[in-house]
C-alpha cells in the first residue's frame, strides 16, 4: 500500500515538472534582430560578441520586459549580406522581427514599416575629399558636383538624399555605390575627387581622431532620428515605445550612447538638434576639436623632449657608474680593453642622441616655418584688402557728402548698404590683424597723456546709435578728479570698446548699459555694467579664452567670434593692469579694468 502511494506521488511530481517546463517554454519569445555592421551603432568585437549602441539598447529593452512586464525573450542575431537586405527582411518579417543598423526614420520607410521612438537625433552633413575647397554659394556647389563623383551605399538614407539632390539641382552627377561594409566616409576619403552624405556623429568622431576631410556648409539636414525598425503592426512596438520614453530608462539609454560616442559629443548633438544656428554650432565644435588636437600634439612634443633629457641624464649617470666600477675592479690590460669597449658604446649612444636631437630640431624648425608662413599670409591678405577697402570707404564718404536731391530712395539705401558693408569688412580686417599681433606678441605699448573724460565721451558717441537701435540707454559717469593718466590711448580705447560692444550686444532691449570710471591718486578703475543674462560658473572659467562658445547669446542676432574678451585680457596685461568680471547668472554682469597710473 505504501509503495503504491509513493509511486503515485512520484508520477504526479514528474507530470507537474514537465507541465511547468512546457508552460515556461511557451511563454518565451525569440526575437530575430536583423543587422548589418555600422560602427559604432552595431558590430562584432574580436570575440564575435555583439557590441555597439543598438545591441546595448536591445539588451536593456530585454531587461525592461523581464522586470516591468514579467516577459522573458531571447535574442537571435541575424547578420545580412548587405544594408539593403536589412530593409527587405524587416519588410517581409513577422511580429518577432526587429531591424537595426543606424536606421534613419524616413517617409519612404514608414510606408512599409513601423519605427519606435528615436534614441538619437539624426543630423546628416555633406562632405567632400580632403583638399577640396569649401564652397560659398549654390553656383560653386553646382560646379563642385559637376567635377566630383558621389559615393554612397545602395538603398541607404544617403542614397535617397543624393537622388533628391540630383533631382533638385538638375545636375546629372555620377553616383558610385560602395560595398555595404564600407563606411561612406571612408569611401569619400579614399580619393581626392569624391563627395557624399554622412551622419554627423560619425563625421565628428572622424575629426576627433585627427583625420582630414572637408565638410561643406550647404545641405546640413535634420532627420527624425535614429530608431529601431519593425514590420507594420508589430506587437513589440507599444512596449518598445514605453521603454524608450520611460524616465526610469532614459538615463540608462543616455549612458549607453555616451559610452560609444563620448559624453561630450552626445550632449553636443542632442543640444544642437533643437537649435537654429546648426552650421555655426558644428563649425565651433570643429574648431574646438582642432585646438584639442594641437594641444595634444604640443603635449606629446614636450613629453618627447623630456624623455630625451631623461635619456641623456640616464646615459651620463650610467657611463659614470660603469667607469667607476671599471676603475675600482680592473687595473690591468683587461680593464683597459673593457674601458675601450665601453667608450665605443658611449660614442654610439651619443651619436644616437645627436641624431634624435637633430630630428627634434628639424621638427621644431618645420613647425616654426609653418606658423610664420601662416602669419605672413594673414598679414598680406589683411593689408592687401585694406588698400582697396579704404578707397571704397573714401569714395562712399565723398558721394554721401555731395549727393544731390536727384538721388532716389533706392540709390540712397544702396549707398548706405555699401558704406556699412565696407565698414564691417574693415572691422573684420582689424580683428584679423589684432589676432595676428596677439600671436606675435609684438604690441608696442606707448606712454601718453590720456584724458579719461575724452576717451569715455568718444566711446559713448560711437555706441549710443548702436544701443538706440535696441532702445538701450548708454549711461556714462566720469571721474570727479585725476582725469589725466599716462597709458597707451589706442589700447585703452580698444579695451573699453570691446567691453561696451559686448554689453550692448548681449543686453535685452529697453535695458541700461553703464560705463563708469573711478579715479584715485595712483590708479583708475573702469566699470562696464549691463542687465544681460550674466555668466554661469562654467562660463567664467573660460571667459577670457579664444574661440570659446558661452551659454549667453546676442539678443539682436549679432555675430560673436569669441575673440573680443581674449583681446581685452591681452591688452590689459600689456598695459600693466588687471581685468575681471563680477556676475550672477540671470542678473547681468560688470567688467572691471584697473590700471596703475
Amino acid at each position: 500500500m505504501h509503495r503504491r502511494i509513493c509511486c503515485l506521488i512520484i508520477c504526479l511530481f514528474s507530470f507537474l515538472s514537465s507541465f511547468a517546463t512546457h508552460t515556461q517554454d511557451e511563454s518565451t519569445d525569440t526575437i530575430d534582430i536583423i543587422w548589418y555592421p555600422s560602427v559604432p551603432f552595431v558590430y562584432e568585437d574580436d570575440e564575435s560578441q555583439m557590441v555597439g549602441i543598438e545591441p546595448d539598447i536591445i539588451r536593456a529593452f530585454q531587461s525592461f520586459l523581464e522586470s516591468e512586464k514579467g516577459q522573458v525573450i531571447s535574442l537571435n542575431w541575424v547578420k545580412t549580406e548587405s544594408f539593403s537586405a536589412v530593409l527587405e527582411k524587416v519588410k517581409d518579417g513577422d511580429n518577432n522581427t526587429i531591424g537595426v543598423s543606424a536606421l534613419s526614420v524616413t517617409d519612404e520607410r514608414k510606408v512599409y514599416a513601423d519605427f519606435v521612438t528615436p534614441y538619437l537625433p539624426d543630423i546628416t552633413v555633406l562632405i567632400s575629399s580632403k583638399g577640396t575647397p569649401i564652397v560659398r554659394s549654390y553656383e560653386e556647389m553646382n560646379e563642385m558636383m559637376n567635377s566630383l563623383n558621389a559615393i554612397t551605399i545602395k538603398d541607404s538614407k544617403y542614397d535617397m538624399m543624393l537622388l533628391n539632390l540630383k533631382k533638385q539641382s538638375g545636375i546629372d552627377f555620377e553616383i558610385s555605390y560602395i560595398e555595404s561594409e564600407t563606411n561612406a566616409l571612408e569611401g569619400v576619403s579614399a580619393a581626392n575627387d569624391r563627395f557624399g552624405f554622412i551622419d554627423l556623429p560619425v563625421y565628428l568622431m572622424y575629426v576627433k581622431n585627427g583625420s582630414k576631410i572637408t565638410r561643406q556648409n550647404f545641405f546640413t539636414v535634420k532627420g527624425e532620428g535614429y530608431s529601431f525598425m519593425m514590420p507594420r503592426g508589430s506587437k513589440w512596438k507599444e512596449s518598445f515605445d514605453e521603454f524608450m520614453t520611460s524616465e526610469k530608462y532614459k538615463n540608462q539609454i543616455s549612458q549607453i550612447i555616451s559610452k560609444y560616442l563620448g559624453e561630450e559629443l552626445y550632449r553636443f548633438i542632442d543640444e544642437i538638434y533643437s537649435g537654429e544656428e546648426l552650421g555655426t554650432s558644428i563649425l565651433t565644435k570643429e574648431k574646438e576639436m582642432q585646438f584639442a588636437l594641437v594641444r595634444n600634439a604640443n603635449l606629446r612634443l614636450k613629453q618627447e623632449q623630456m624623455t630625451s633629457r631623461i635619456l641623456i641624464i640616464g646615459i651620463a649617470i650610467t657611463s659614470i657608474f660603469l667607469f667607476a666600477i671599471g676603475y675600482l675592479f680592473y687595473k690591468n690590460q683587461r680593464t683597459t680593453n673593457l674601458l675601450i669597449g665601453q667608450k665605443d658604446q658611449i660614442d654610439d649612444q651619443q651619436e644616437d642622441i645627436r641624431l634624435k636631437n637633430e630630428q627634434l630640431m628639424n621638427r621644431n624648425a618645420q613647425l616654426v616655418a609653418l606658423n610664420e608662413e601662416k602669419n605672413n599670409l594673414v598679414r598680406i591678405l589683411a593689408h592687401d584688402i585694406r588698400s582697396p577697402l579704404s578707397q571704397i570707404i573714401m569714395v562712399t564718404d565723398i558721394v554721401n557728402q555731395n549727393k544731390s536731391e536727384n538721388f532716389s530712395e533706392m540709390e540712397a539705401k544702396m549707398l548706405t548698404q555699401v558704406t556699412a558693408s565696407a565698414e564691417r569688412i574693415n572691422q573684420m580686417v582689424t580683428k584679423i590683424l589684432d589676432v595676428d599681433g596677439l600671436e606675435q606678441n609684438r604690441i608696442n605699448v606707448l606712454q601718453e597723456r590720456v584724458d579719461v573724460r575724452n576717451i569715455m565721451k568718444d566711446i559713448a558717441q560711437r555706441y549710443r546709435p548702436i544701443a538706440a537701435k535696441k532702445n538701450i540707454d548708454l549711461a556714462v559717469e566720469f571721474c570727479e578728479n585725476h582725469n589725466i593718466i599716462r597709458t597707451d590711448h589706442l589700447l585703452l580705447l580698444l579695451v573699453l570698446e570691446n567691453l561696451t560692444s559686448n554689453a550692448v550686444k548681449f543686453s535685452e532691449p529697453n535695458s541700461t548699459v553703464e560705463l563708469r570710471a573711478e579715479c584715485a591718486y595712483d590708479s583708475v578703475v573702469f566699470k562696464v555694467s549691463d542687465d544681460g543674462p550674466g555668466f554661469s560658473e562654467e562660463d567664467k572659467k573660460k571667459l577670457f579664452n579664444r574661440f570659446q562658445k558661452l551659454s549667453a547669446k546676442p539678443t539682436g542676432g549679432e555675430v560673436s567670434t569669441g575673440l573680443g574678451l581674449s583681446i581685452v585680457k591681452k591688452y590689459v596685461q600689456d598695459l600693466g593692469g588687471k581685468v575681471w568680471v563680477e556676475s550672477v547668472e540671470g542678473k547681468g554682469s560688470t567688467f572691471f579694468v584697473k590700471l596703475t597710473v
